[in-house]
């Protein structure tokens, strides 16, 4: 229902929530989007959400550091909310006409904003075992279930690529054991898509620890720990951020984000001789050529593999 006007309004975070919960969304998307809402309601300050609005928005997002592709994430879920208020204001019979009509306008005008161009460049590094183990070792160290999850975390991050939304939209239910290790169903925030990665030795150990703190209530695989407690609501991505931000700090460990373990996964399965079909299935990339930007293999690996390509030369004459 339409109990205000959700354009002109700062005040529209419980409607988003009630309609996400009421999509037909992965729930890894719903997390992402309510997540993008929120920083937008923040940032607009009750201004009239607008074409305009959502444009300027998106050129503040890449003045403040953000990607071009991490930008159209947000506005992908600013175009879901605009399409969303046009349908409310449009179903709702108790709102007059003409105010109708405007609510109308200014969400499908809102919900065709231009989306930001361009390519990220290519960030992040390569982790070095010793990094990795440094990381591990600090949530070790930490005696609370906290350092229990956080090791879990960290070591699926660099066994499996998992981005850090799909993490935080795990579920319990996602979580399959099977032999030697776990299957993880990822449920993908497009297009309810899903893949399954599998995770084994130190991995599944710190899985199957962490499994045995949290218990059997449904719910977020990964949840909030507190004063040595375990809560009963999941982790956001703001929160993984800074996570590992802290353990790396305790670590010694300088510059590394979560997408580093993605690229680190790529980088030693592409090393190890894993065909670039295979890497892109476990990452999860649309395309190859996403997959092959993160191939680190020196130049002189590329001529060796050409070199092995023999084709046979005939000299003119058949001598």
């Amino acid at each position: 229902m339409i109990n205000r006007d959700l354009i002109l309004t700062g005040d529209a975070l419980s409607a988003i929530r009630g309609e996400l919960e009421r999509s037909p969304l992965s729930r890894s998307a719903r997390r992402t989007y309510y997540g993008a809402l929120q920083d937008f309601e923040a940032w607009r300050e009750g201004r009239a959400m607008t074409k305009l609005l959502v444009e300027e928005y998106a050129a503040y997002l890449l003045a403040q550091g953000q990607t071009p592709a991490t930008v159209r994430h947000h506005q992908s879920a600013l175009a879901w909310w605009a399409r969303r208020v046009a349908d409310l204001a449009a179903e709702e019979p108790g709102l007059d006409p003409a105010r109708r009509a405007e609510i109308v306008y200014q969400a499908e005008r809102a919900a065709t904003a231009r989306k930001v161009a361009g390519n990220s460049p290519q960030a992040g590094r390569h982790v070095a075992d010793g990094e990795i183990r440094a990381l591990l070792g600090a949530c070790v160290a930490d005696a609370g279930p906290a350092g229990s999850r956080d090791a879990a975390l960290i070591s699926l991050a660099f066994a499996t690529g998992m981005r850090r939304a799909e993490l935080c939209g795990l579920e319990l239910e996602d979580v399959g054991e099977i032999e030697g290790g776990y299957e993880l169903t990822i449920r993908h925030a497009k297009g309810n898509k899903t893949r399954s990665v599998t995770c084994y030795n130190g991995a599944a150990s710190y899985l199957r620890d962490w499994l045995a703190l949290r218990g059997h209530r449904p719910g977020a695989l990964f949840l909030a720990c507190r004063g040595g407690a375990i809560l009963p609501h999941g982790l956001g991505v703001q929160s993984l951020h800074e996570r590992l931000l802290r353990r790396a700090g305790q670590a010694g460990v300088s510059h590394v984000t979560w997408h580093d373990a993605r690229r680190t996964l790529a980088g030693e399965l592409l090393d190890g001789g894993a065909d670039l079909s295979t890497v892109q299935r476990i990452l999860g990339h649309s395309s190859p050529v996403t997959t092959a930007n993160y191939d680190r293999r020196p130049e002189e690996t590329r001529r060796a593999a050409l070199r092995a390509m023999h084709v046979p030369y005939l000299r003119k004459g058949g001598a």
